[in-house]
């Protein structure tokens, strides 16, 4: 097992390099005038002092299906029936079942996702549920599930242990790793002229904004018409399921577990942060844009609409994405609010010691803990 430099929470360690004196980033100072001025928002949904949690988490919650659009499209798609088909499994060196399946989450729109299962579960007690999502990684569904397409892409991901579902199925988990839409290659929105700078996922972004959705609400709304399947599965225990993902797949995690509360241990992975730097750089990738959201509130009050469950944030020390010292400010108003429901210890943030990947040795005890 590789070494990994563990931080708990607000246990004040030595910053790398990157979190030295110097800025995040630079802009003009007028510029950054601006930027400061427009981007605190009215953030109506904040959680403070003084507030019932209970109350604020049914109202946050309920603001933030609207904001991310995901009100709209369960009003779009109320008389929709999603389709499964599921494909062959085939036994992986003995040790378990692997199938390619696909869900259609609305008219047109076809999930695939890995169905991955332990050998020999079929008469035995129902296993707690792994769905990882993945990120920015066009093979994304296939890495996850240790389905790799040639030598070169398992060197590559078993290098930065990246095949999350297939040591989640080795575990004793039934595991699923779907396709994001907009990030693998199967589920891409084209930019066939380049207007939105040949990326596929900003693509996504600028047709959901023009009708009235968010590519976050329409992720959240992929896993959560894949969840309605799979809890039904007679191997899955749908009172145990986990939910991670790198970088996008953590930020799709995040929003995932804010909203459905069927997910009872949430591990976003390399992309828990604050919305923006001190200086007002915006730390996510376009398509996790979310318009107005710091009117809602911001990242704190996402990791606190997870409570009472449990949530661990994980982020890589050398990882130049995000910035260590926004990343604990952030980790640290989630750990109030969870102190404010009663509930202190079910929220952790935890340091590997490279970059942005995930560490797999500070997962595996958390979810243990999270599970029983």
């Amino acid at each position: 097992m590789r070494s990994a430099l563990v931080v708990v929470l607000l246990a004040g360690a030595v910053l790398p390099a990157q979190d030295g004196p110097r800025p995040f980033a630079h802009y003009p100072q007028e510029t950054s005038a601006y930027l400061k001025r427009i981007q605190e928002g009215d953030q109506t949904h904040a959680f403070g002092e003084g507030k019932d949690h209970a109350t604020w988490q049914r109202e946050a919650r309920a603001a933030l299906i609207a904001v991310t659009g995901l009100q709209r499209m369960g009003k779009e798609l109320a008389d929709f029936q999603p389709v499964v088909i599921r494909g062959k499994a085939k036994v992986i060196e003995g040790k378990y079942l692997r199938s390619l399946c696909a869900i259609e989450t609305e008219p047109g729109i076809s999930i695939p996702f890995y169905l991955l299962v332990p050998m020999g579960i079929g008469e035995g007690p129902r296993r707690p549920l792994f769905l990882c999502p993945h990120g920015h990684d066009n093979k994304g569904l296939h890495s996850y599930a240790g389905a790799f397409k040639d030598e070169a892409h398992r060197k590559q991901i078993l290098g930065r242990e990246g095949n999350i579902a297939e040591q989640a199925v080795l575990r004793g988990f039934v595991a699923i790793a779907p396709a994001t839409r907009g990030l693998a290659e199967e589920v891409l929105v084209p930019d066939p002229k380049g207007r939105h700078g040949k990326r596929p996922c900003r693509a996504q972004l600028m047709h959901c904004l023009l009708a009235g959705r968010t590519p976050n609400g329409e992720r959240v709304w992929d896993m959560q018409r894949l969840l309605d399947w799979a809890v039904k599965l007679p191997q899955v225990d749908k009172n145990r399921i986990v939910m991670t993902g790198n970088s996008g797949g953590g930020v799709l995690t995040a929003y995932m577990a804010a909203i459905d509360q069927r997910i009872r241990v949430a591990i976003p992975s390399c992309s828990f942060t604050s919305v923006t730097s001190s200086e007002g750089f915006i730390f996510h990738c376009d398509c996790c844009l979310v318009p107005g959201l710091r009117n809602w509130g911001g990242w704190a009050d996402l990791g606190g609409l997870v409570a009472p469950r449990h949530l661990l944030i994980v982020h890589g020390v050398s990882d130049g994405l995000h910035r260590r010292a926004a990343v604990e400010k952030t980790a640290a108003a989630v750990s109030r609010i969870f102190k404010a429901a009663g509930v202190p210890n079910q929220m952790a943030l935890k340091w590997g010691d490279a970059g942005h990947r995930f560490y797999p040795e500070l997962m595996w005890s958390f979810i243990e803990a999270g599970l029983k």
